[in-house]
């Protein structure tokens, strides 16, 4: 799979990185090659007064920033909402956005040429629940470009927490099954359970249950965050 080749080569690429602002620079031209031409990265928090550790990186327009935070629009943005009742990426497209409040939020980001998106929300343990928001003008992406986005969102969101000190050690690299690391290996290649039972001659339902250990092993919300540790960490590599 292509795409997959993009996620490889952005990995290289921040191993070498020590700055947030050189991080946020090469995410965004990763994202740019899928059509998305701006993004930020920031904590679930009030962004007028964001906490000491909180998450804050922005790649909107500056004007726009100001007017959002000025509005206080973090506090009605649905798409913001939304990341704290999800744990999987969504479309805005999806969002309900039919309130008065929220019409005005997407209308006045238009002019700022945010028009539609997606979003990745990540929580980790011990850090404050974030999301990554990627915009551009046309975001009808297919299932393996958005499968994509997801994983490198994953990463930004690592690497950031490496880079800022918020943690000393991302992970204690949990003990798997050779089974288990199969699973994983797969699921890193963008493998959906029933195509990784197909391939290891097991049930979709198994492999579901293999998928469930290994991020409960991890101690993370979803699959996908449990995939990115395991290949930061350098135990599968997809």
């Amino acid at each position: 799979m292509p795409g997959l080749e993009l996620v490889e080569n952005f990995i290289t690429k921040i191993k070498t990185v020590d700055t947030v602002d050189d991080l946020r620079r090469a995410f965004a031209s990763e994202i740019a090659q899928l059509g998305f031409g701006k993004h930020i990265c920031i904590s679930l928090v009030d962004m007028n007064n964001p906490p000491p550790n909180a998450i804050q990186i922005f790649d909107y327009p500056p004007a726009w920033i100001e007017r959002y935070k000025r509005e206080g629009y973090f506090r009605d943005d649905v798409v913001l909402k939304t990341a704290f009742s999800n744990i999987g990426p969504y479309r805005w497209s999806s969002l309900d956005r039919s309130d008065k409040r929220n019409r005005r939020i997407f209308a006045e980001a238009e002019q700022y040429g945010i028009r539609e998106g997606m979003t990745v929300p990540v929580t980790l343990p011990g850090h404050y629940p974030c999301c990554v928001n990627m915009a551009g003008a046309h975001t009808d992406v297919d299932p393996a470009t958005f499968h994509i986005l997801h994983l490198l969102a994953e990463y930004y969101v690592l690497k950031i927490v490496e880079l800022t000190g918020r943690q000393t050690q991302l992970f204690d690299p949990p003990s798997l099954t050779p089974r288990e690391r199969e699973c994983l290996v797969w699921m890193a290649k963008g493998k959906s359970d029933y195509e990784i039972g197909r391939i290891l001659s097991i049930s979709a339902r198994t492999v579901n249950g293999y998928m469930e250990n290994i991020r409960k092993k991890f101690n993370v919300s979803t699959r996908t965050q449990a995939v990115a540790l395991a290949v930061s960490g350098g135990l599968v590599i997809p």
